[in-house]
Formats: structure tokens, C-alpha cells, sequence
């Protein structure tokens, strides 16, 4: 193999071969897949995250790895469909509290691509150095060009920060355990998928949010096996609910109400990128402790839910039990999401998923619900909204939803 280009930090050459290879290596006695990690992070035209990364626990279609230590990209792919601007490559030491901490240092990472035709060594020159980009790519006058980078961090944290996403560290053991621990769930449900059993006067809680003036949505698990459901909003009377569709499959359902009700969210309309985003969910968790609105925020972490399923999509924003049917906010106001489960794992941490707001689109089309109707242009805002204004203008759609066996 003979290296046509050695790369020195800070340096940049073309890509001849837009469909290219990487192969990657250390000299530690460390291993990637097993100590240590590669995100793939596409960027956008403002360095911000573009879509989601791809890891050697998750390739992507246009970042697969051909062995144990070789991604094959495909850049007209990821550039031209998915708005890139910038694709960083960035080695970190995989977080796991069993891990010795000096153990996990990164020191030297050797880059090869296509074949040989372009190298880059990277040396950490930095003790402690836990995450380190070491390459990125970009497009120029038509051509791919490679810049060889050397930014090293005590972590992922302030990169995070920076390109707004959340980034997922854990080590390949930690996967494992949380895929168990998710097929065990999944099995357990599926075994269970009969009606809930419960006893007669039995009560249980959830949210529900209004989306037009006397329907409302919440999730089939809040008010499956319930022979009385009823609404709560303070300075409300009381509401007694009917089922009008409940879909177990989206663990969604459409209730209605007999009086209008004084106010409703409007649905997304679009389907956008949103990785990253900043969101923002209401809703009644433990009503037992408190029957107040609860607020709490966080980001959109991933498009998908457990297993890539395109149904669901991953945030961060704590929930407790009675969050299920509460809504995930854009900062514009609009409906992107509907909360459905969390996984609890010691190594899971903010693992929570959220029904997607083109399956609750399409179960209001399924009852005969106009999506025209839904549009309220006087509550989307083109700007963002603070929290607080979010709050106080999405409040009166929330109500606590009570259910009796």
C-alpha cells in the first residue's frame, strides 16, 4: 500500500473518491468496539447538528462499516439529501462508571482513506483527553476535501453544548444490557397484550391535550380497561370523556367531550430534521403528589425509537409516571410528538420516546377529524417562544385525565 498524502494537523487535501473508505487503528492497548468509540457528526451551514450521527454500534446508510475497523461513506448521499455542510469524525473513550478512569484516556489514532491514498496520525498531546475530532470533511467547489483536526476535550459534554444534540457514549456492554433489558419489556407486553385487568373502582391517571374543541389525545395505555374517564383542569368543571378511536399499536387515542373545550394546540404540519431541537413537555406526572401542570424541558435525541422504529422518536426531558399522554412542544408551540414510555435501566438514562406527530395526524384522519381544522394560525408562532411564554399559552389545552376501572 503505497500512502499518496500524509496529512499533518491542520492540513486539508481532496478526496478523489467521494464513495470512500476510512479505516482506523490504534497503537494503545485499547480497542475501538470495545473501549473506545467514532461518531460520524454531519453539520450543518452553522455547525449545528444536521441529522443523526452515526456510531459503530449505529451505522447509517450512508456510513456502514465493512469490518471491524473500516467505515465506507457515501458523501453525495449525506451532502445532497440531508443538508450537510460539514461531516466531523470524533474518537472518545466510551463512558462506563466501571471503567478505571487513567484506563480510558485516548492517546493516538492512525487514519487511512481509500486505500492509502490519503493518512492521518493523530497523537493526543493532552493529558486526560476522553474525546478528540479528528477529521472533517466538507465539500468545495465541487470537490470533497479532508482537514485534519486535533481538538481535544475532557468529554462530550461541551460539544454537546455546541452543536445542540445529545450524543450517546455509553459502551457497547451498556447497549447490550439496555437491548435485553428492552426485549424483555417488549416480550412482557406482548405476552400481556390482552386488556389491562383491573378491579372494579380502580383509578389511575394520565394527561391528555386538546386539539380541537372537543377532542383531546392521549395514549391508549391511559385509558385502556377504564369504564369511566373523566377530565380535570383547574378553573374547569369537571368533563366526563368517551373514547372516540384508540390504537394500540401508536399507544395513542382520541377522546371526546360534550361541552367545547377553551383551548387547543395545533400538530405539526411539516415533517423537519428536528435532531437536537429544544422541546418542551406538560403534563400531570404523579398526580398523587401533586395535581399541578409540571413543566420540564429538554431535546429531541434521537429520530427513532428503540430498534430504529420509525414510529417513535427518542428526548430527554425527565417524565414520571402519569406523563403518558403529554405533548412534546417546538419552541414554536406546535405539537412534534406525544409522550408514550421511558425505559428504565440503570445504564439508561433520559431513554424516553414520544409517538410521532404524523401517526397522531393520521389516527385523527382514521376518525374523520379534518387536519384542516387543526390549524390554528394565531397559536403558531414564527419565533421562538421562552418557556415561560410556551407555558402560559399552551396551559389551558392540558388537562389531567382520570380514569376508573
Amino acid at each position: 500500500m503505497t500512502v499518496q498524502t500524509t496529512l499533518v494537523l491542520g492540513a486539508n487535501t481532496v478526496i478523489a473518491q467521494p464513495n470512500c473508505s476510512v479505516a482506523f487503528s490504534t497503537a494503545s492497548h485499547l480497542r475501538f468496539g470495545q473501549q473506545l468509540g467514532l461518531i460520524w457528526l454531519p453539520l450543518d451551514e452553522h455547525r449545528k447538528a444536521a441529522c443523526s450521527p452515526a456510531y459503530l454500534h449505529e451505522p447509517k446508510d450512508w456510513a456502514t462499516l465493512n469490518d471491524a475497523s473500516t467505515w465506507l461513506l457515501n458523501l453525495p448521499k449525506l451532502f445532497d439529501t440531508q443538508g450537510v455542510s460539514f461531516l466531523q469524525l470524533i474518537a472518545y473513550a466510551y463512558h462506563e462508571p466501571s471503567l478505571n478512569l487513567p484506563a480510558t484516556e485516548l492517546d493516538n489514532v492512525s487514519l487511512i482513506l481509500n486505500n492509502g491514498a490519503i493518512q492521518y496520525d493523530f497523537t493526543a498531546n493532552e493529558r486526560h483527553a476522553k474525546a478528540a475530532i479528528l477529521l472533517e470533511i466538507y465539500r468545495r467547489n465541487g470537490q470533497f476535501k479532508c482537514r485534519a483536526l486535533g481538538e481535544t476535550t475532557q468529554g462530550l459534554a461541551s460539544l454537546e453544548h455546541r452543536v445542540q444534540v445529545s450524543l450517546d457514549t455509553r459502551s457497547p456492554n451498556a447497549h447490550a444490557l439496555i437491548q435485553e433489558a428492552e426485549q424483555q419489556r417488549i416480550h412482557a407486553n406482548n405476552e400481556t397484550r390482552r386488556p389491562r385487568q383491573v378491579q372494579a373502582g380502580e383509578t389511575w391517571t394520565g394527561t391528555a391535550f386538546a386539539i380541537d374543541s372537543y377532542h383531546l389525545l392521549t395514549c391508549h395505555h391511559v385509558i385502556e380497561s377504564a369504564a369511566m374517564i373523566g377530565i380535570r383542569q383547574q378553573g374547569q368543571p369537571d368533563r366526563e370523556a368517551q373514547v372516540v378511536l384508540s390504537d394500540v399499536g401508536s399507544d395513542s387515542a382520541i377522546i371526546r367531550v360534550n361541552e367545547p373545550l377553551p383551548s387547543y394546540l395545533p400538530l405539526a404540519q411539516q415533517c423537519y430534521d428536528n435532531l437536537g431541537e429544544t422541546i418542551t413537555t406538560l403534563g400531570f406526572p404523579l398526580s398523587g403528589v401533586s395535581s399541578q401542570l409540571q413543566v420540564t424541558q429538554g431535546c429531541i435525541s434521537g429520530l427513532t425509537g428503540f430498534s430504529d422504529d420509525i414510529r417513535y422518536m427518542q428526548f430527554t426531558a425527565p417524565i414520571q409516571p402519569g406523563s403518558s399522554g403529554s405533548p412534546l412542544l417546538l419552541p414554536t408551540g406546535e405539537v412534534i410528538g406525544m409522550v408514550t414510555s421511558s425505559l428504565v435501566h440503570e445504564h439508561a438514562q433520559n431513554m424516553n420516546y414520544a409517538v410521532k406527530f404524523q401517526l397522531l395526524s393520521a389516527l385523527l384522519a382514521s376518525a374523520g377529524i379534518g387536519l384542516d381544522s387543526l390549524a390554528d394560525a394565531s397559536s403558531i408562532k414564527t419565533t421562538a417562544l421562552t418557556t415561560p411564554q410556551l407555558s402560559k399559552q399552551s396551559r389551558g389545552a392540558l388537562w389531567l385525565v382520570g380514569c376508573q376501572g
